[in-house]
């Protein structure tokens, strides 16, 4: 799987002055965690999933999340989890039968309602949980995370060592979390949930639809979930905790739920300036419009390499290349690093383009 890789080769040759490099269900996890971008969700019970995935229907897909939990009801979750593993069947036989390709399968996630579920559904997936990249843990909390992420060990501990890892992806999106008085203990409690199992953990991820709940909010189609002081403050102290350099985890946007591409844009605009880097989308139009903006601009570029090129103790601060600021050395080294990590997987732009230019003429109709 490769960012972009709809555009011809004169276009990509335009567009970049480095290509996003491919990557895989059994990658390096640090590429992983920052590969999973745009993850469309889409309801378990999806009749075609398969077929949708094998020829390709959605351009520029990456990363999917088929759901178990909130975009099922309670009278469907026996026909959603048996839809959800005769799919799974189906999408092994198209790749037996080469119609997709192992290397063009999208970074595949189930998002569980339970760890019950979870055991469960390991086992009945048999050697088909191999296409997987990970489960998506909705409403995790310091009484559920260990249990979820022992299922995970368990799993990793007994497979195969050519079968690639399966991740967990917990989503904080509890009222312990968002209630001020119980903020702080509880982020700390499950980040110790997480320290302990941190080499499975592939994002930590927020969901501001249930925070927004708690409140009786919803963010305007025009506004962004930073506009909402509530939900925004919270964010602040996941970042805080987990966002921070030693703490090394890739924290994931929270799900844009409008079909109007304005706030969205401007929403993963805010994400990605606050170290968030991946989104929840729920429609296809929106996958390219979140990728593109992922993607590393020359600038952003060369003043990274200048930095890590010259942490050698000889300079404290450089102007930059394009002769518009400062590069300090030590301060800037660790957001020098984080950009070289998403130059690999989303490419550096050439000089003079955006994000604008990496995107079709019926998506550029709506920014």
């Amino acid at each position: 799987m490769r960012y972009f890789n709809y555009l011809s080769a004169d276009e990509e040759n335009a567009l970049f002055h480095i290509s996003p490099t491919s990557f895989y269900n059994h990658s390096n996890k640090e590429i992983l965690a920052c590969s999973v971008g745009a993850a469309l969700y889409m309801p378990a019970t999806r009749p075609t999933f398969a077929e949708d995935i094998a020829f390709g229907k959605w351009e520029g897909l990456v990363s999917v999340v088929l759901d178990l939990e909130d975009a099922v009801g309670e009278n469907e979750i026996y026909d959603a989890e048996e839809s959800l593993l005769s799919q799974m069947n189906k999408l092994a036989s198209y790749l037996e039968l080469g119609i997709i390709q192992s290397e063009n399968l999208p970074l595949l996630f189930i998002r569980v309602r339970s760890v019950n579920q979870l055991n469960q559904l390991i086992e009945r997936l048999m050697d088909n949980v191999m296409l997987l990249t990970g489960f998506v843990f909705p409403k995790f909390t310091v009484d559920n995370g260990a249990a979820y992420f022992q299922v995970l060990e368990n799993y990793n501990d007994e497979k195969l060592p050519s079968t690639p890892t399966l991740y967990g992806l917990p989503i904080l999106e509890s009222r312990e979390v968002i209630y001020k008085e119980s903020r702080t203990h509880t982020l700390q409690s499950i980040k110790t949930i997480l320290d302990q199992y941190k080499d499975l953990v592939l994002n930590v991820r927020i969901g501001a639809t249930d925070f927004s709940s708690l409140f009786g909010l919803r963010r305007s189609a025009h506004m962004t979930i930073y506009d909402i002081a509530p939900i925004r403050d919270c964010i602040a102290d996941i970042i805080n905790l987990f966002g921070r350099v030693d703490s090394s985890y890739t924290i994931s946007g929270p799900v844009w739920e409008y079909f109007p591409l304005k706030g969205l844009i401007r929403e993963a605009m805010m994400d990605k300036e606050n170290g968030i880097i991946g989104k929840t989308i729920i429609h296809p139009t929106h996958i390219k419009s979140v990728q593109s903006l992922y993607a590393v601009t020359h600038e952003e570029y060369m003043d990274a390499t200048s930095i890590l090129t010259n942490n050698n103790g000889d300079h404290g601060v450089l102007k930059s290349e394009y002769a518009n600021k400062m590069n300090e050395i030590k301060p800037h080294l660790n957001w020098a690093r984080r950009i070289l990590v998403r130059s690999q997987i989303y490419g550096v732009l050439n000089e003079k383009q955006t994000y604008i230019e990496l995107l079709s003429a019926h998506d550029r109709a709506y920014v």
